[in-house]
């Protein structure tokens, strides 16, 4: 949407807080929004006299993107009523909208009517960005879908793995100097840096990956040749992977992404069912859903099932429904859930060797 926070109708919002919040909360809040002031600027300088404003919430105050997600949930229902309803079972297992703030994506198995939501929002004094607007096709034999971005990431997993590898890069180039001048700058300084600036660029939203067995060995490859740059050592210098790990205080990256891709799914799985996440999930395992024939395609729900097929003392997957939901119940209790993530890491962990010498990129 268009500089959503600048148009909501302030008339409604207070008319939505009336069931929400107290009286005093509620005159606290008008208090905020009356009396504001806008001021247009021209290559820096004033050119008007402040003016009152009566549209919009102050951006900048913590209390303004509550405002407006309370705002938008209630544009969104009206939006959902003039939609078509799910026209069969197994799309109704789908959840009818993603949101993140103002960017929001609508799901289903028949083109949206962008025309319809448009005139519905615009009740609300919400604008559409026609410009932003994306439609993308999810096909059986169509690769375009992944390169397709949501709130940063890519929605193909090996797609975003090489964006993230890009966007690392780059970060990690801007700092070209300290990682050449490694006497200049201490070792812990130049870890710090690295994790603060290079690695969570290279993290993000790793939860979301698919990985196979190469994808893990690719990324675990790459991070070693970035942690060896910033210590600064270059063929024909060589250091055991183990040695490597242990001067920088790391572990393979790898085995970030599983600690990252557990504590996301027992984060969705404590969520309510209504959410789009464990809809989507419902969907997967939807015993009349349709697989396709040939080579599966590496997905999460699989990819978590590996990492579970490595538990020496315990005989769980996840395969199906039932197994689902017996994962759940793990995941309720907080310190049950550690422990067996804790279990899972520590075998991934004894499966793997890396003492191996680690010298050409």
């Amino acid at each position: 949407m268009s500089a959503a926070f600048d148009t909501i109708d302030r008339k409604q919002l207070l008319q939505l807080l009336t069931n929400l919040v107290t009286e005093d909360e509620k005159r606290i809040i008008q208090f905020l929004l009356s009396n504001t002031t806008l001021n247009v600027k021209i290559s820096g300088a004033n050119t008007e006299e402040p003016f009152l404003t009566n549209i919009g919430t102050p951006q900048g105050d913590s209390l303004s993107p509550v405002l407006f997600i309370i705002y938008l949930e209630q544009a969104l229902k009206n939006v959902r009523s003039t939609l078509d309803s799910p026209s069969n079972t197994t799309e109704a297992h789908l959840p009818n909208e993603i949101a993140y703030a103002d960017d929001i994506d609508f799901i289903g198995n028949q083109p949206v009517n962008v025309k319809k939501i448009e005139e519905t929002l615009k009740v609300h004094k919400l604008k559409v960005n026609v410009d932003k607007t994306e439609h993308t096709s999810v096909r059986k034999h169509s690769e375009e879908w992944k390169t397709s971005k949501k709130v940063g990431s890519l929605l193909g997993s090996k797609e975003d793995i090489e964006h993230r590898k890009h966007l690392s890069k780059i970060a990690l180039n801007k700092m070209e100097q300290i990682w050449h001048r490694a006497d200049k700058t201490k070792q812990c300084t130049r870890i710090k840096l690295y994790n603060t600036l290079v690695r969570s660029v290279l993290l993000y939203n790793c939860g979301t990956w698919a990985l196979t067995k190469t994808d893990e060995e690719k990324l675990d490859s790459f991070h070693r040749k970035q942690l060896r740059r910033v210590l600064g050592i270059r063929y024909p210098t060589k250091i055991s992977n183990k040695s490597l790990y242990k001067k920088c205080e790391q572990t393979p990256i790898s085995l970030e992404v599983l600690q990252a891709r557990w504590r996301l799914f027992g984060h969705v799985l404590r969520r309510e069912p209504s959410t789009p996440a464990n809809k989507a999930m419902a969907f997967y395992f939807h015993d009349n859903a349709k697989r396709a024939r040939g080579r599966p395609i590496t997905t999460l729900p699989m990819t978590l099932n590996n990492d579970l097929k490595i538990l020496q003392n315990r005989s769980i997957s996840l395969t199906s429904q039932k197994d689902l939901e017996t994962i759940r119940k793990i995941a309720e209790t907080r310190q049950e859930w550690t422990t067996f993530t804790a279990d899972i890491k520590k075998a991934a962990e004894a499966a793997r060797s890396d003492d191996t010498p680690s010298g050409r990129p």
